[in-house]
């Protein structure tokens, strides 16, 4: 069985450098922007247009692709945009059944973007509903740091420089 996945969905931080994937061709790779923010007027919020796009992707995948779906932790843009793929398909209890296994950590889903999925597939809030009975953080929850917390972690140390990247 192939284990390799066909189709790749990233979330990625606005404004950050992503290589992404090498092998898969770019009609098979959604990269779709927004930060993990739950406030709609913050810069970088995600949007009603991005989920839309995120459910275009999906629901125009062949029945046998696999489809790898990752942000930067996989704890809470992630799981609430495969929530929202889920729901599609699912009623809003059994998507978010279906979510944890899938989860490598605890998952907090952001509930902006559940919300921007409970709008855009009509559901009236029952998807994120269903998310906060099923999904309660808890000690083993990694967290995003809040602006409160002081600086956030710098991700240009991560950004190889020209000279890197020609080199290895």
């Amino acid at each position: 069985m192939e284990l390799a996945p066909s189709h790749v969905l990233s979330i990625v931080t606005p404004g950050r450098s992503y290589l992404g994937p090498r092998d898969v061709p770019p009609d098979r790779h959604l990269k779709i922007e927004f930060d993990d923010v739950e406030d709609a007027a913050r810069p970088g919020a995600p949007t009603l247009s991005a989920m839309r796009e995120i459910m275009d992707f999906a629901g125009a995948l062949p029945e046998e692709a696999r489809l790898c779906l990752h942000g930067l932790q996989g704890v809470r843009r992630a799981p609430a945009v495969a929530l929202g793929i889920l729901a599609a398909s699912l009623p809003p209890t059994e998507a978010a059944a279906a979510l944890k296994p899938f989860c490598r950590h605890a998952p907090d889903p952001n509930l902006l973007v559940v919300a921007l999925f409970d709008e855009l597939l009509g559901l009236a809030g029952a998807l994120s509903a269903a998310c906060q009975a099923r999904f309660v953080a808890s000690h083993a929850t990694l967290r995003r740091r809040g602006d409160e917390d002081g600086p956030g972690f710098d991700f240009d140390m991560l950004a190889m420089k020209d000279e890197q990247v020609r080199h290895g």
